[in-house]
């Protein structure tokens, strides 16, 4: 290994808040992925071979949660997979942003001019798990397998 990578000015609590917002994201991304699995069971193998983004993930989950036929768990469900697409937008913010100096000196990424600070990822952090948590419930609960939900014809 070359060490390259040493030559990246680095901040500890900076990195650390980046790399768990990046798992962070991923356990949502992968609860959206699981719930698309479960009303349409082989979603989670077109996933590589498509090369399926989590924005096209998302579009696939408020797709799906729309067609759900019974009204009231349909009603319960949409804003969930509308809160992953938000997320998903502001992950991109964050994941794809460009690399700057802050005011300070310090090495950041930048969205739109405006510095993610450490607060801000956390935030973002924190908003991943609170939208993961009711996806999550769903597998145990109303998607659990095998799953019965049915879907009203696309």
């Amino acid at each position: 290994m070359s060490n390259d990578r040493l030559l990246i000015p680095q901040d500890p609590n900076y990195f650390h808040a980046i790399g768990l917002a990046a798992v962070a994201f991923a356990r949502l991304e992968w609860d959206a992925v699981w719930c698309c699995q479960r009303l349409k069971d082989g979603y989670i193998n077109t996933i590589e071979p498509r090369r399926k983004t989590a924005g096209k993930i998302a579009e696939d989950l408020e797709r799906l949660f729309s067609r759900i036929a019974d009204t009231d768990l349909r009603l319960k469900v949409v804003p969930f997979a509308a809160e992953f697409s938000a997320v998903v937008q502001e992950r991109n913010g964050l994941l794809h942003g460009k690399p700057g100096t802050a005011p300070n000196g310090d090495q950041r990424l930048f969205r739109h001019g405006t510095e993610w600070t450490i607060d801000k990822i956390n935030e973002f952090s924190d908003r991943c798990v609170k939208a993961g948590a009711p996806l999550n419930a769903l597998l145990y609960d109303e998607f659990k397998e095998p799953c019965s939900v049915a879907l009203r014809l696309p």
